[in-house]
């Protein structure tokens, strides 16, 4: 299967307080994804996120330097927020809190902001 037929890998590259809050569902880490084999994700694309996309930007441009069919998910967590739709918690429960990483970020009112 090539990359436009197998359902991309979706990769948080927040922080751990931040992870700790919740993600997007079916996220992986960073860290899981970079101590996983190359086996496991070969032929898939790799989107990354983040708060509002800068780090998770700089992180797909490391990977697709590196070879990698990689792409940044330029609205990220705070974009997924304001489309309403679901966040789960590191458990996989499903969660309307979201941690904005600094404050000035809006977060739409029906998520409960954490830091």
């Amino acid at each position: 299967m090539n990359s436009s037929q197998s359902p991309p890998v979706l990769v948080d590259v927040r922080s751990d307080a931040e992870r700790a809050v919740s993600r997007i569902p079916g996220a992986i880490t960073q860290q899981k994804f970079e101590a996983s084999s190359d086996e496991k994700f070969s032929g898939r694309r790799v989107v990354t996120y983040c708060t509002v996309g800068g780090r998770s930007y700089l992180y797909a441009r490391k990977l697709a330097a590196s070879g990698i069919d990689a792409a940044n998910y330029r609205d990220s967590i705070l974009g997924w927020c304001r489309a309403g739709l679901p966040l789960e918690s590191p458990d996989g429960e499903a969660t309307d809190a979201v941690h904005p990483y600094w404050r000035i970020f809006h977060v739409p009112d029906r998520y409960d902001v954490k830091t």
